[in-house]
């Protein structure tokens, strides 16, 4: 090799080392925004901050699309979301139409690389998930029109007559994952137009078919049919914190303190009951919570729902303390413990009872037992007034608040559209 050819190669693998780090940064800050939208700490501009600095990797890899394109291929054998979310992007950026035809076949291949494919088409220049959103809706394959209508989805966007076609094809209606997204995107998008489709669907075989035609039927006014998510709020799932939410904001306050009663005689349920009393909103519960922040399992927990119903910031008001060292704390370093599971709570703040308690007893007379709050703001009826505050809160507010504040905005009104709360440049 002559001189200049072994300088040359220098050069191609200095290149090579700084796409790959391009690369494995875009793939694992996109994992990292993906855990943030559910935190309770992370705020609008934290996600604004980490979308920024995914873009600036992404932008670094438009420069060489092939070199960046055969290095993710090397990544996509893990068939992980974050990894599946880059090679997305340079696929469809590239345009090139064997590259997008891989990726999208790729995204098939579990939950988590269909996660990045979809967010991957998201996160693409408008003209771009438009065009793709039509030719994967309109094409022959019902996994590609899965993937459409879930980008549908994720961007609030209306697919058209297709969401008809779709819940009266038999071979669509084959397709569980499809009809469920289609079912769900309904609800989200509030297609009364599709109610009576819908209906149809309430009969099904699938516990997973009939949750989500009953849950957008309750998105299109249809309160009533909220009797029906009750199985799904006492078990661990991906839709419990969907079902919980949805049902305590619509029970009647009387009947949603029976149904919480009714948890105090299961243990496994306490937790279940804690969130919910947060949801609820009513200050009637604020010392029952108060008593559960003396114990250390379900302290930080009880914290987070006293602040959902009053807006009390426990560490804006200085009400935290350290949090106390106990044994055993998961997950932990002992190869023989199988529990590897992160703690739930891990990232909220660890409540000063007594100082929360003091707080409480100043400002308590703002609450009325037996009305509704959501981060101190009464929300008992649908008015201006009221849809303003809670737009302007959901602005400040961390992800976890901001959740449950669009669900409230929403469930208010039937004409309002459900916001995604985990959507990119919301800033």
């Amino acid at each position: 090799m002559n001189r200049t050819s072994s300088t040359l190669k220098k050069q191609e693998n200095a290149y090579r080392d700084i796409t790959e780090q391009f690369v494995i940064d875009a793939s694992f800050l996109w994992l990292l925004r993906s855990i943030g939208v559910n935190q309770p700490h992370y705020y609008l501009d934290d996600l604004a901050n980490i979308e920024k600095r995914i873009d600036a990797n992404l932008d670094g890899l438009m420069c060489n699309f092939q070199q960046a394109w055969d290095i993710c291929l090397e990544e996509l054998q893990y068939e992980q979301a974050g990894e599946t979310f880059t090679a997305a992007i340079i696929a469809f950026r590239s345009r090139d139409i064997d590259k997008i035809k891989f990726i999208v076949e790729h995204g098939s291949c579990n939950e988590e690389t269909f996660k990045g494919l979809v967010s991957a088409m998201a996160w693409l220049p408008k003209n771009l998930n438009r065009e793709w959103i039509d030719r994967l809706l309109y094409s022959k394959s019902l996994e590609h029109k899965y993937i459409s209508i879930a980008l549908c989805s994720v961007l609030r966007k209306n697919p058209g007559d297709m969401v008809k076609e779709i819940l009266t094809r038999e071979d669509c209606l084959s397709h569980p994952k499809l009809l469920i997204r289609t079912l769900r995107l309904v609800g989200e998008l509030k297609l009364y137009a599709c109610a009576n489709l819908v209906q149809n669907q309430l009969g099904h075989e699938s516990p997973a078919v009939i949750f989500w035609a009953n849950w957008s039927l309750i998105m299109l006014g249809e309160h009533t049919r909220v009797l029906a998510l009750y199985d799904a709020i006492k078990e661990e799932s991906p839709i419990q914190f969907l079902a919980l939410q949805t049902v305590f904001k619509i029970l009647p306050v009387d009947k949603a303190r029976s149904l919480i009663s009714e948890y105090s005689t299961q243990p496994d349920l306490l937790r279940t009951m804690i969130r919910s009393i947060g949801i609820l909103g009513d200050p009637h519960a604020i010392p029952w919570l108060l008593e559960r922040m003396n114990n250390f399992e379900t302290a930080k927990l009880a914290g987070e729902s006293f602040t959902l119903i009053t807006g009390i910031d426990l560490e804006r008001f200085e009400l935290v303390i350290d949090e106390p060292e106990i044994d055993q704390q998961l997950p932990n370093d002992d190869e023989a413990d199988q529990n590897v599971a992160l703690d739930e709570d891990e990232n909220l703040p660890f409540p000063d009872v007594n100082k929360v308690n003091h707080t409480w007893l100043r400002y308590r007379d703002r609450y009325k037992v037996g009305s509704r709050y959501i981060m101190g703001i009464e929300v008992n009826q649908n008015t201006p007034a009221v849809v303003t505050k809670l737009n302007n809160i959901l602005k400040q507010s961390s992800q976890r608040q901001r959740h449950s504040i669009a669900l409230t905005l929403t469930l208010l009104n039937a004409q309002s559209p459900y916001i995604n709360t985990k959507a990119k440049g919301q800033v």
